[in-house]
């Protein structure tokens, strides 16, 4: 009996976690819409629509460098340590769990292992990088006008 009730629970967490994630997506979708309909009808009306509306392309056509979309460096540093959270919920989960921490130790162990190297990527790219800054802005003096 407890066994049925635990799986009729997570079916109803699952289903309500798909209804909500479908409910957010069309609620998402017609807001989409509606700005877009929005700006179609400025562009009919002959209004430009603000920048503020779409930042980037804004940006874009003006010729500012925006941010890049996702460092690489940043990504492995992510992966890293979501890697080695994996790999101590591995250990934590069958080594103490299940009673076997030799085999949580082999498995968490080879997660860790992996998201080390991800975090040992982010380190050896980050320092590769230049970071690039503006030189500093000196205020030209006017010449001498000699009479």
């Amino acid at each position: 009996m407890q066994h049925l009730a635990i799986v009729i629970l997570v079916v109803v967490t699952i289903v309500a976690g798909v209804v909500l994630m479908v409910a957010a997506m069309n609620n998402r979708r017609k807001l989409r819409e509606m700005e877009h309909r929005e700006r179609l009808a400025m562009i009919e009306r002959g209004v430009v629509p603000p920048p503020e509306t779409n930042p980037a392309a804004f940006e874009a056509s003006i010729g500012v460098p925006g941010p890049k979309d996702a460092d690489r460096s940043e990504r492995y540093r992510t992966a890293g340590v979501l890697l080695i959270g994996v790999g101590l919920g591995l250990i934590f989960v069958i080594g103490m769990a299940a009673g076997l921490p030799g085999v949580g130790f082999g498995i968490g162990g080879a997660w860790i292992s992996l998201g080390a190297a991800s975090l040992f990527n982010y380190w050896m790219i980050s320092r590769r990088r230049v970071r690039w800054s503006p030189p500093p802005h000196r205020p030209q003096t006017p010449p001498d006008i000699a009479p």
